[in-house]
């Protein structure tokens, strides 16, 4: 039986221009020749699906924009770029929270923006800055929303976690009525000087017993640099894939706990073939790792990235909280991950916080050659809290002026199982560890897999 078209699918799509210098508000906008002029005329306009609004390369808009209308899963709704020269410019200047705003709507493509929100009369916005939000509210479910090939830069908000750190790309859900985001797809977008976050997004629904997530995210592609506070974080979804971003110089201003990428209340995560260097700890902090599995995360997969120089570690895994609204964090796999020199800062690798249960650390290669003397206590358990964790096959290499240490207690260790490592050069305390099933291993299929093994052969580590 034919499905039923709604009134917007007999409206045929429009292309529209939008020009600051040579365009005219009072124009039908829909030629090169006659133009839209301001970010006002667009955001009065309720698009239809297929509509194309494409902003003049080399133009600069002062202001936010606030799409209207939602297009279909055929027909998107997409907000560009015509011309030749720089990405056109849209700068909120601090005079609006958010730079781009996307509100209860679905089916909708923004693409080719250079997008900023710094206010130079302040050193820090204290109103959560964002160049731009996704926003869900008391509405159920909106789906499909794709940002690519984004510059967002320059946001100056208040680098301490909580309602007024700012954010590059951020999600938010809102009720009262339970409301998530479907399809999100976030690709080959550019970050840079953003303060606090990268790209994030809340959990108001991510509490188990109002359990609401958002469901379907990829941020691919995406190179994030000078970070002050997080890169990515994965918040409030179920199946998210993180793959082949590079971040570069997290936690470059924050003073308080942050991460490379991480997942914090979400089921089914994949992050894989990311590269993370430089996340920054020098003030001897919690945090500063590539990478964290987070409280009530269930099902997170960390495999194939390439991390290096980060001064705080290599992982974390932590259960923030455990009860009704957070379960505890378990069900987690780091495998097939290349770490050269991690952690030199704090001094160690891995860190065990608080409890988790069934934590698998596989195949991976760990290894360090700083000139300068350092001890990296290889895996840090604070508490006793940790259940059924294994590190099987991994090589552990540290050379040169570098250490690996084992010099925590037997009862600290005695969560920990150790089966066919390859411990190579300055291992110191290896005799504390327990349950040791003894034999040493060689990387299996090296000739299958993909980045970053690449390296292993100019380290020489795949003989």
């Amino acid at each position: 039986m034919p499905g039923i078209l709604s009134a917007n699918d007999t409206v045929a799509a429009n292309k529209y221009y939008v020009d600051p210098q040579n365009g005219n508000d009072n124009q039908e906008g829909t030629s090169v020749k006659r133009p839209w002029k301001t970010l006002q005329k667009v955001n009065a306009q309720v698009f239809n699906p297929g509509d194309q609004v494409l902003f003049k390369r080399g133009g600069k808009w002062q202001g936010q924009l606030v799409p209207q209308g939602s297009g279909t899963q055929e027909k998107p709704i997409v907000f560009g770029a015509y011309g030749k020269g720089a990405l056109p410019v849209i700068a909120a200047e601090g005079k609006f929270t958010d730079a781009v705003r996307i509100k209860n709507i679905s089916h909708l493509a923004i693409e080719f923006l250079d997008i900023s929100n710094f206010d130079a009369g302040v050193k820090e916005q204290k109103t959560g800055p964002t160049g731009v939000r996704i926003l869900s509210e008391d509405i159920g479910t909106i789906s499909n929303i794709r940002l690519s090939n984004l510059f967002v830069h320059d946001i100056n908000g208040d680098n301490k976690k909580g309602s007024k750190e700012g954010h590059g790309i951020f999600w938010d859900c809102q009720g009262p009525k339970a409301s998530n985001i479907e399809n999100l797809l976030i690709e080959n977008c550019r970050l840079e000087r953003v303060d606090r976050n990268g790209i994030r997004g809340n959990g108001t629904f991510g509490f188990r017993n109002n359990w609401f997530p958002n469901r379907n995210l990829t941020i691919r592609g995406c190179t994030i640099s000078d970070i002050g506070g997080d890169g990515i974080v994965i918040k409030a979804f179920d199946g998210a894939l993180v793959e082949h971003n590079k971040l570069f110089y997290i936690r470059t201003r924050a003073k308080d706990n942050a991460v490379g990428i991480w997942p914090h209340s979400s089921d089914n995560t994949v992050i894989q073939f990311n590269e993370v260097a430089y996340t920054q700890n020098d003030d001897w902090s919690n945090d500063g790792q590539s990478f964290d599995i987070d409280g009530n995360c269930n099902h997170t997969i960390i495999q194939n990235n390439y991390s290096h120089d980060n001064e705080g570690g290599f992982m974390l895994v932590i259960s923030d909280a455990i009860n009704v609204k957070s379960r505890m964090t378990r069900n987690s796999i780091i495998r097939d991950n290349l770490s050269i020199n991690d952690g030199n800062n704090r001094k160690r690798l891995f860190n065990f916080a608080s409890a988790s249960d069934s934590t698998l650390v596989s195949g991976n290669v760990f290894y360090n050659n700083s000139k300068d003397s350092v001890k990296i206590e290889f895996v840090d358990v604070e508490y006793s809290g940790q259940k059924n964790v294994l590190f099987e096959r991994n090589i552990i290499h540290y050379t040169g002026a570098s250490s690996a240490v084992f010099s925590k207690t037997a009862k600290q260790y005695e969560r920990l199982s150790w089966k066919e490592n390859d411990f190579k050069g300055n291992i110191v305390g290896r005799g504390n560890l327990l349950n040791v099933i003894n034999g040493e291993t060689m990387l299996k299929d090296k000739n299958t897999r993909k980045y970053p093994w690449s390296l292993l052969k100019k380290l020489k580590l795949n003989k």
